[in-house]
C-alpha cells in the first residue's frame, strides 16, 4: 500500500507518498530505520507538574523498576564577550518573577531542524518550526522548564544595550502574540517588554514582533520562574492555554531554571551553529527551600496498617530524591526536592510510601469498630430540616452555578441588584457572582421544558453574594470580601398531578407554592406570614412578602407573564426565595405538648363576597382572633376552603369561603354558645371589611 508519513502516524508530512531510502535493507524494522521508539502515554494529575517532562517520567520509572537513571553527558561551551556586555535584564515585579536568567547566543543560522530533533518533537505531537524554536520546545519536554527565544536584533535598547524588562502592563498597551492575535493588555498582566513596548506575555506566549525568523542573527534566550497564580490569571483572561502556561500554572521547578537554560543554549549551539556568550544575565529573588517534613513512624503504621522500619522508609523515598536529613527516636525528617511542590505535609510522605510500597502489597484488615462513638447532632440543623421539609413536599433539589450573566441579576426576580463581577470570568455569561438563586433555577426549568417535561418542582439551597457596606468595627479582611447570604429558593410549574388521570387535569397555582412555604415554616418551627407585595418581575396580584415577627424573610409569587416570555418559559411559573440568615436570627418556637381533645368540636362555614383587592389572609386572621366571641380560647383553626369568581359575583369582587372549627378544652360547647359567637363575629366582620355574607 502506498502511504504518506502522516497516514502512517509517523510524521506531519502529507505532500505525497513516502519514499523510503534505498540504503534500507528489505525486511528490516522500519521503526529502527527511522529511529522511532515505542511511545508511552501517561495521564498527569494537576498536583504533579514534575511529570510534565521526560526527566520526571524517567525519574518515576527508574524508582518503580529499580533501574538506575542515566545522567546526561552534554557540555556547554562559552566563547566571546560576556553576556552582560551585550544585553541587560531588569525585573520590576519581583513578586511575579522570582528568577529570570538569560543567555546571549550570537551568529546563529536559523533553518530547518535536523531529523533527530524533528522526529523527537513529532513523537510528542509538537510541530517543527525552526532549529532555534525547536530547541526551546525540546528542552520544555525534556526537562519541563518553559523557555523563550527572542530575536535580540528586534529588542529595543536602553542605555546602549538591548533591554528586557519584566513588569506589569500599562493602560492601553497591546501585544500581537505569536498566534497573530492583537491583544489588549490588562494592568494585572505580567509581561516581558523591551525599552519601548511589550514583547511577550510572561509564561504564556511570545510576541510576533520579536520572534525568531530566518533573518535572526543573535538570540536572547530566556528561562524564568513566574508566579503560578499570575500566569493562570493572564492565560484565563486572554483565553490562552499553551504548553508554557500549562506548566507555570502548576508551579515550575525553580531549581531547574539555570540547568534548562544551559541545556537549550547547548542544543542551539549544536543545531544552529551559534556561539554562546560567556556568563548569564541573572536576576534572582530569595526563594525559600522546600520546608523539611517530619515523619512519625507510628503515624505511618496507623494510616497504612503496616509498620515500616526507619531504614525501609528511607529506601522507599530516596529513589524519588526525597532525602532523609535527620533521624530521631521514632521520627524522621525529610527534605522534599524543588520539583515536588505537592509535598508539604506528613500525610503527603505517607502517600508516597504507600505508592512505592504498592497498594496491593498492603494487607487487608477490617477497621477497628471499637470505641465509644456517639452521634452528635449539629448545633444548627436549620438547612437540613429545610431540605427535609421541601423533599417531603415533593420538591426535588437542584444545584446551579454560583455565577451567571450580570443581566440576569440586574433584571432579576423579586430583587434587582448590581452584582459583583469576576476579574477572570470564563465568559460574559459567567462573569457575575449571583445575588439570587432564582435565575439559575429558571434556567433549569427552561432546559426541562425544552426537553418535553410536563411539570417541575425544584428547590436549591445556596449562597448569594452582595457588595458589603463597610463598618468601622469590621475586620479589614472581611471588608474586602463580599457579603454572603445563605438562601433557599423554590420554582414550581406544570401539572399538579402529572400522570394521574384519576385526579383530574389540574395545574400548579399559588396555593401549591403557599403550601410548600407553610410546610417549610412548620418544619423550622416558625409561622411564615404572607402579605400582598409588588416585586420586580412578579405578577402584581399574585405576589406575597414572606415575614415572621416583623422580619422580612423573602418573597413568593407568580412570575410575571412578560418575564416568562423573555425567559422563553411556558405556562404560569411560581417562585419563592427566603433568607436562612434571617430565619436563624428569629430562632424557633418552643415545641409544646398538646393532649388529644377530650370533648367534641363543631364547625361553622362562612362565605363572604369582598373586593378582590382584600387579602383573604387578613380575613382569616381576623376570624382566628375574634370568632370566639367571648367564650374563651375555643377556635381550634380557621382555613380558606373555596374561592369563587363568576356568575352572580361582580367582576371586581370574589367569594371566599372559610371554615371555623370550635372546641373547648374542658367541656362540650352548646349550639347556642357557638351560634351566638358566630353571629357576633359576622356582624363585626361586616364593619371591619365592608363585605357581604352569602346565604
Amino acid at each position: 500500500m502506498l502511504c504518506s508519513r502522516q497516514e502512517l502516524g509517523l510524521g506531519a508530512e502529507n505532500a505525497g507518498i513516502w519514499e523510503l531510502s534505498k540504503t534500507w535493507e528489505l525486511g528490516s524494522d522500519v521503526l529502527a530505520a527511522i529511529n522511532a521508539a515505542p511511545s508511552m502515554t501517561v495521564s498527569i494529575t494537576p498536583n504533579r507538574p514534575d511529570l510534565l517532562s521526560h526527566l520526571g517520567v524517567a525519574r518515576e520509572v527508574a524508582a518503580a523498576t529499580g533501574v538506575r537513571r542515566r545522567s546526561s553527558n552534554w557540555r556547554l561551551v562559552e566563547t566571546g564577550p560576556g553576556a552582560a556586555t551585550l544585553a541587560r535584564v531588569v525585573v520590576e515585579d519581583p513578586a511575579g518573577c522570582k528568577r529570570y536568567v538569560a543567555r546571549v547566543i550570537r551568529n546563529v543560522k536559523v533553518g530547518p531542524s535536523p531529523d533527530w530533533l524533528k522526529q523527537r518533537l513529532e513523537a510528542v505531537g509538537q510541530r517543527s518550526i525552526n532549529n532555534v524554536v525547536d530547541a526551546t520546545n525540546y528542552v520544555l519536554h525534556e526537562l519541563g522548564q518553559p523557555l523563550h527565544a527572542f530575536d535580540m536584533g528586534r529588542i529595543a535598547a536602553e542605555t546602549g544595550l538591548p533591554t528586557i524588562r519584566v513588569r506589569r502592563a500599562n493602560p492601553g498597551e497591546t501585544l500581537r502574540t505569536l498566534d497573530g492575535e492583537e491583544r489588549k493588555l490588562d494592568a494585572d498582566d505580567l509581561i516581558i517588554a523591551d525599552a519601548d513596548r511589550p514583547v511577550a506575555l510572561a509564561g504564556v506566549m511570545g510576541g510576533a514582533e520579536s520572534e525568531v525568523t530566518s533573518s535572526t542573527k543573535t538570540v536572547l534566550l530566556e528561562s524564568a520562574y513566574f508566579d503560578p497564580s499570575t500566569v493562570r490569571r493572564t492565560a484565563r483572561r486572554h483565553a490562552l492555554h499553551t504548553e508554557s502556561s500549562h506548566r507555570f500554572e502548576r508551579t515550575a521547578d525553580w531549581g531547574c531554571v539555570h540547568k534548562a537554560l544551559d541545556r537549550c543554549a547547548q542544543i542551539i549551539a549544536e543545531v544552529a551553529k551559534g556561539e554562546v556568550a560567556k556568563g548569564v544575565l541573572d536576576v534572582s529573588q530569595k526563594i525559600e527551600q522546600p520546608a523539611e517534613i517530619s515523619l512519625r513512624l507510628d503515624r505511618v503504621a496507623r494510616i497504612l496498617g503496616v509498620s515500616f522500619p526507619a531504614e525501609t522508609v528511607v529506601q522507599l523515598l530516596d529513589p524519588l530524591e526525597i532525602r532523609c536529613c535527620a533521624r530521631n527516636e521514632g521520627a524522621l525528617r525529610f527534605q522534599p526536592p524543588t520539583f515536588r511542590p505537592d509535598l508539604t505535609r506528613e500525610i503527603d510522605l505517607i502517600e508516597e510510601i504507600a505508592r512505592r510500597y504498592g497498594h496491593d502489597a498492603i494487607p487487608d484488615r477490617l477497621p477497628d469498630a471499637s470505641g465509644d462513638y456517639r452521634y452528635q447532632p449539629p448545633a444548627d440543623d436549620t438547612v437540613e430540616r429545610a431540605r427535609e421539609a421541601l423533599l417531603a413536599s415533593g420538591v426535588s433539589e437542584a444545584v446551579t452555578w454560583g455565577f451567571g450573566s450580570p443581566d440576569a441579576y440586574l433584571n432579576g426576580v423579586g430583587t434587582q441588584e448590581v452584582p459583583l463581577r469576576l476579574k477572570n470570568p470564563l465568559g460574559e455569561e459567567m462573569s457575575a457572582l449571583r445575588t439570587s438563586l432564582l435565575p439559575g433555577l429558571l434556567a433549569v426549568l427552561r432546559h426541562n421544558q425544552r426537553h418535553g417535561a410536563k411539570s417541575l418542582k425544584l428547590f436549591e439551597v445556596g449562597t448569594t453574594f452582595h457588595a458589603r457596606k463597610s463598618k468601622a468595627d469590621e475586620d479589614e479582611r472581611d471588608r474586602a470580601l463580599p457579603l454572603e447570604v445563605l438562601r433557599v429558593a423554590v420554582v414550581m410549574w406544570g401539572e399538579r398531578h402529572e400522570g394521574r388521570w384519576y385526579q383530574g387535569n389540574e395545574h400548579i397555582d399559588f396555593s401549591d407554592l403557599s403550601g410548600v412555604v407553610d410546610n417549610l415554616g412548620a418544619k423550622l418551627q416558625v409561622v411564615i406570614a404572607k402579605q400582598p407585595k409588588k416585586a420586580a418581575n412578579l405578577h402584581p396580584f399574585a405576589t406575597a412578602e414572606l415575614s415572621c415577627g416583623g422580619e422580612v424573610l423573602g418573597i413568593a409569587g407568580q412570575l410575571h407573564p412578560e418575564k416568562s416570555d423573555s425567559l422563553e418559559l411556558t405556562g404560569p411559573v411560581y417562585v419563592a426565595e427566603l433568607s436562612f440568615n434571617a430565619l436563624k436570627l428569629l430562632g424557633t418556637r418552643p415545641i409544646t405538648y398538646q393532649p388529644l381533645p377530650k370533648h367534641p368540636g363543631t364547625r361553622r362555614d362562612l362565605a363572604v363576597v369582598v373586593g378582590d383587592s382584600v387579602p383573604a389572609e387578613d380575613i382569616r386572621c381576623y376570624l382566628a382572633e375574634n370568632a370566639g366571641g367571648g367564650i374563651g380560647k375555643v377556635i381550634e383553626r380557621v382555613w380558606l376552603f373555596d374561592v369563587y369568581r363568576g356568575e352572580g359575583i361582580e367582576k371586581s369582587k370574589v367569594s371566599l369561603a372559610f371554615a371555623i372549627e370550635y372546641r373547648h378544652p374542658d367541656r362540650t360547647l352548646t349550639d347556642a354558645e357557638v351560634n351566638q359567637a358566630f353571629e357576633k363575629v359576622i356582624a363585626n366582620l361586616k364593619k371591619e371589611f365592608a363585605l357581604e355574607v352569602r346565604g
